[in-house]
């Protein structure tokens, strides 16, 4: 995760393989970063992307995940909840906290979340601002948060991608003993 000041922009990192280590071509790129008072995801890739049919870009949509998404989780080093976040590639979102894997607590439409994106044959990015006092209050963010970005590709053949190897097995990125620490 990085902190920007200014108007720079964090590197991106980039994810070439699936859970299987299959190849993606081309790659997805995505950064974590502490911009003011918002943390901030950004993915991208150069190539067209299937998004969710009924999902607009900056609003709160559900099963975005039966299409091509970008998301990232969180994990609460207090409680052990963890946040998941589903970014489309147009730019809608779907949020929701739980407090075990695959064990929902609520969705999260109300937290101050804002997000946008562009689609197009040639490729998307998108972006996602949450407000770091929402989350330092109910996830406690901060140097003990552990961290993974995830994508799910290529639908409606999807590969399934992640940043943080999380124990093999048939996909699964509801693991938030292996999300990373930043």
């Amino acid at each position: 995760i990085y902190a920007i000041s200014g108007n720079g922009s964090p590197p991106l990192t980039s994810l070439a393989g699936d859970w299987f280590e299959n190849e993606v071509n081309p790659p997805v790129f995505f950064s974590f970063a502490l911009e003011g008072d918002v943390f901030v995801f950004r993915s991208s890739r150069q190539a067209a992307a299937l998004c969710h049919p009924g999902a607009r870009s900056g609003l709160f949509h559900e099963q975005l995940w039966e299409y091509d998404v970008a998301e990232f989780f969180l994990s609460d080093p207090v409680t052990g909840n963890y946040l998941e976040f589903n970014l489309s590639p147009n730019g809608a979102h779907w949020a929701c906290l739980f407090g075990s894997p695959r064990s929902p607590l609520a969705e999260l439409r109300e937290i101050g979340a804002t997000s946008l994106g562009t689609c197009g044959p040639e490729g998307w990015q998108a972006r996602a601002d949450l407000p770091l006092a929402w989350l330092k209050e109910h996830l406690h963010f901060g140097i003990a948060t552990r961290v993974n970005a995830t994508f799910i590709l290529n639908s409606p053949a999807p590969q399934f991608l992640t940043a943080a190897w999380l124990g093999g097995g048939e996909p699964d990125f509801h693991r938030p003993d292996h999300y990373v620490a930043w």
